[in-house]
């Protein structure tokens, strides 16, 4: 089941969804309760979105102390998207993912609503719509922008943007467009893609009642409004290396040091003669320098819990943090260390290659490879991906006019296929190409998806006169 949500998502970056992004710029985000009694102060604690890391605070109008203070940042907000809701006695917060939720988090499902900081609900996408994703597609918001909304008129892309309507557009589409989420009172109304409209009850964050937008229209077309939001914009700290130590000496050569061992410049040749140690961290740099470890993967032949010792007890610089966070996440820090001793590291990388060597005769004809089966010829390459990919996406792709339009799915669909069955690393059906003269593995990709196209549309058969004369594509 994980695999196909894998591949799911990766085919809809493929053709065009948007994906979970990182941003130069963030937004510290305030927002009002309809009634403007109270407001919350969301700062985040990353440049990525949607993501959790943050802190907000809830304060009474004209208060500069807050009445609750909770560990989580709301992001992926616009002046208008009306997606973050404070009610009016500012002890509940909705908010709703529009796009790119993790329905395996409870903190990052499609809504979650809490109170006085603590999760009082939270709702998958399928919770709320129904929507089954193998099957159609489908989205927690209705959006009709791109057919209702006149962009020329409504200078759009400048400073000058003001929302037109394009002529001859009915009331419940602009209505639509304004408001497919907004609260009124302790409820909230949401509508989503198939323009069912979802009630929401602010008091215990009960999904009420569901029902069509026709039907329910003239009851709250009076209703709708925008919830009153500021955003500050803040240019984000980037790392493109890891912060410095407070008395400037270099975090990665002094980690290297305190492991008895040497950094690796990858960019320089002469260290490829070297075996490399990998590491992957990811934390929070505190005002004070200290370094807050979230997640720490290593080779396995370093000493995790050394390497742990080093950034517990260590500080680090934290100037290149602004003043408006109290902490920030790094991102994904990657270290590549090697044994001190140029003998020893040296002997290390022959005995490496050697095992390598090892390997690849192993994959070449393995039948799985890290869990994944690997396809043996490319007529099972169709019948692997029948089973993997779900219908909606079967069905878009057999409805494309010519096999030459699957070429949109090569850095989706064909990523996954390149990376999970060996074309890069070695495999049966890598071998399989490469003995019929297919030696990229763009290429080789290349020629799956073409044939898959055939085999969608009914000819089971073209494969084979491939493989009779690979040159005839």
């Amino acid at each position: 089941m994980k695999l196909i949500s894998l591949i799911f998502a990766i085919l809809l970056a493929a053709v065009g969804a948007s994906g979970q992004a990182f941003s130069s710029a963030v937004e510290v985000v305030t927002v009002y309760s309809q009634n403007g009694s109270f407001y919350l102060k969301s700062i985040p604690f990353d440049n990525e979105f949607p993501s959790p890391r943050g802190k907000t605070s809830v304060y009474a109008a004209g208060s500069d102390t807050p009445l609750y203070v909770f560990d989580r940042g709301f992001d992926s907000l616009e002046k208008d998207s009306n997606n973050l809701i404070l009610s009016d006695d500012g002890e509940v917060i909705f908010y709703a993912i529009p796009w790119d939720a993790d329905e395996e988090k409870e903190d990052m499902k499609s809504v979650t609503i809490y109170k006085h900081g603590a999760i009082l609900k939270s709702y998958t996408e399928t919770e709320v719509n129904g929507c089954d994703k193998k099957r159609e597609r489908c989205s927690l918001l209705y959006s009709n922008y791109e057919e209702v909304v006149d962009k020329e008129k409504s200078h759009w892309g400048t400073p000058n943007y003001k929302k037109v309507f394009r002529d001859g557009v009915d009331e419940k589409e602009k209505f639509l467009s304004d408001f497919p989420i907004f609260s009124y009172g302790d409820t909230v109304y949401l509508t989503d893609s198939k323009k069912q409209v979802h009630v929401f009850d602010l008091r215990d964050g009960s999904l009420v009642r569901s029902e069509p937008f026709d039907h329910i229209y003239e009851q709250i077309k009076d209703k709708g409004s925008l919830t009153k939001t500021k955003l500050q914009t803040v240019e984000a700290p980037t790392f493109s290396d890891f912060p410095k130590l407070k008395d400037g000496r270099d975090a990665k050569k002094a980690l290297a040091a305190y492991l008895g061992m040497k950094v690796v410049d990858s960019s320089e040749p002469k260290d490829e003669q070297f075996k490399w140690y990998w590491l992957k961290l990811s934390g929070d740099i505190l005002r004070d320098g200290t370094f807050k470890v979230e997640s720490i993967e290593t080779d396995d032949a370093l000493p995790k819990d050394k390497i742990e010792e080093f950034f517990r007890t260590n500080r680090f610089d934290s100037n290149p943090v602004p003043l408006v966070f109290e902490r920030w996440n790094v991102g994904e820090q990657y270290f590549t260390l090697r044994k001190s001793s140029d003998d020893l590291a040296r002997k290390e990388k022959e005995e490496e290659k050697l095992r390598q060597r090892q390997e690849l005769e192993e994959r070449l004809t393995a039948e799985n490879i890290n869990g994944v089966y690997i396809p043996k010829n490319l007529g099972e390459c169709f019948t692997e991906l029948d089973k993997l990919l779900p219908e909606v996406d079967r069905n878009e792709m057999k409805a494309l006019a010519d096999r030459k339009e699957m070429i949109q799915y090569h850095m989706g669909l064909g990523l996954w296929m390149r990376n999970n069955w060996g074309l890069w690393g070695g495999s049966r059906l890598q071998k399989y190409f490469t003995d019929r003269g297919v030696r990229h593995p763009d290429n080789m990709s290349g020629v799956i998806l073409y044939y898959y196209y055939d085999w969608l549309k009914g000819n089971k058969e073209s494969w084979k006169t491939w493989e009779s004369n690979p040159l005839s594509r």
